[in-house]
């Protein structure tokens, strides 16, 4: 009984938490962080849905931050959905999400300083990082290397538990990549990758 209260009561929380950015189509749970709504939009019939589920590995305590700060932007194009636990940092950058992508919250981490794209119907797995940059300088061989470049995901990518992506990668519609991969080079279309760093191991007819 109690804990269907606790349930009922959390449910609570989250719709009348999300009353506060309905004007902007997001709907936000409990314990979550929400820094700079104002420079996020979400297309016409779309929503934003933040800290509202992790398929049962969640708990209570699982807090979500999304930060986009000033100069950058977060735009939904449709329905998406950044589960409970997730973090979201825009930090300069446009960081664009397709309609159906959902990205489980535990662990997941989205680090944008200058362009990352996440195509429609992706589905990332828990414990993934991706990053368009490498947050500091880095000198080889006495030239200065780039640390910023953009990331690029296609349609209907499915992302492993604890894959990293890193800058300057596009990542091709239809590929998997494999759990714990890290990818520093471009994903052909309908590939599968896994290692470290990711190779090509496979093809992906078809996945749900």
């Amino acid at each position: 009984m109690r804990a269907l209260r606790g349930a009922q009561e959390t449910s609570a929380l989250a719709f009348y938490t999300g009353l506060r950015y309905r004007k902007r189509r997001i709907w936000i749970g409990s314990r979550t962080v929400l820094e700079g709504a104002e420079r996020i939009t979400v297309s016409e019939g779309g929503a934003l849905r933040i800290g509202l589920g992790s398929f049962g590995l969640s708990s209570e305590h699982d807090t979500s931050v999304i930060r986009v700060r000033e100069g950058a932007a977060l735009h939904c194009e449709g329905v998406v959905s950044l589960q409970r636990g997730v973090r979201v940092v825009v930090d300069g950058g446009r960081l664009s999400i397709g309609h159906g992508t959902n990205v489980n919250g535990i662990g997941t981490k989205l680090l944008c300083a200058q362009e990352i794209t996440i195509g429609a119907f992706c589905t990332f797995s828990w414990d993934v990082q991706v990053l368009d940059s490498d947050f500091h300088a880095i000198t080889v061989d006495g030239a200065e290397q780039a640390s910023v470049a953009p990331v690029r995901i296609g349609d209907r990518v499915w992302v492993g538990t604890r894959a990293v992506i890193l800058k300057g990668v596009t990542i091709g519609a239809g590929a998997v990549v494999a759990a714990g991969a890290v990818v520093t080079r471009d994903v052909p279309a309908g590939a599968v990758v896994g290692g470290m760093p990711a190779k090509v191991i496979g093809r992906a007819d078809s996945w749900a």
